[in-house]
């Protein structure tokens, strides 16, 4: 069966840096904080949602306009503007699952003209972030969250891509008709995935999925 549908990652697939949560903390010179959070999740000490609450309180009150300020700072990876344009001609629907945070999500999903995006949202009111967030996609837990993008498209999982490049989108790679490791973070996700590209520029991707 054909392609008709192709889920990406964002962070590190769509965009040259790695975590947009992590951007924050280097922004908001709050990474030493974080990386104790980070390290009590990895230890099992705190769940997914106390390690997004506790990140996200320690930006209350920043700036919005900061926040949108990186989103459209953010580099894209070279070709992803020509892949999404490419697999459209060709009609085939494009998604973002992400991990990531959904000020910055959603400008690069605009400036790539992907309409859909599912990811976890910052709350933000009189132009600051309040602190809160609501977790919509989870560490590792893409399995589960894609069968929504299915649902939502009318899209059977063996009709389905997905691309991504790190530990948390290995169980997405489980359910999809076709994964692929973009510049794979570990080989432990290289292993996972159905196809894997090496190199800079995502219209890599292109001859496996059309």
């Amino acid at each position: 069966m054909p392609i008709r549908l192709v889920v990406f990652d964002l962070d590190g697939t769509l965009t040259t840096h790695n975590s947009s949560w992590w951007r924050l903390h280097e922004v908001f010179g709050t990474h030493e904080e974080g990386q104790k959070y980070y390290d009590q999740y990895f230890a099992g000490e705190i769940n997914y949602q106390q390690w997004a609450d506790l990140d996200a309180g320690l930006w209350k009150g920043k700036s919005l306009a900061e926040v949108e300020r990186i989103a459209n700072e953010t580099h894209l990876v070279p070709g992803a503007r020509e892949t999404i344009e490419e697999l459209k001609k060709h009609s085939i629907d494009v998604a973002i699952l992400s991990g990531g945070i959904d000020i910055l999500a959603n400008r690069i999903a605009a400036r790539l003209a992907i309409d859909y995006v599912m990811v976890n949202k910052i709350h933000h009111e009189n132009g600051a972030l309040t602190g809160e967030v609501e977790v919509v996609v989870g560490w590792g837990g893409k399995a589960e969250e894609i069968k929504q993008v299915f649902n939502d498209f009318k899209v059977l999982p063996e009709d389905t891509a997905f691309v991504g490049d790190g530990k948390n989108d290995v169980s997405a790679f489980s359910v999809v008709g076709l994964s692929i490791a973009f510049n794979p973070e570990h080989e432990e996700v290289a292993r996972a995935a159905d196809i894997v590209v090496r190199g800079n520029d995502l219209r890599a991707i292109l001859k496996h999925v059309l």
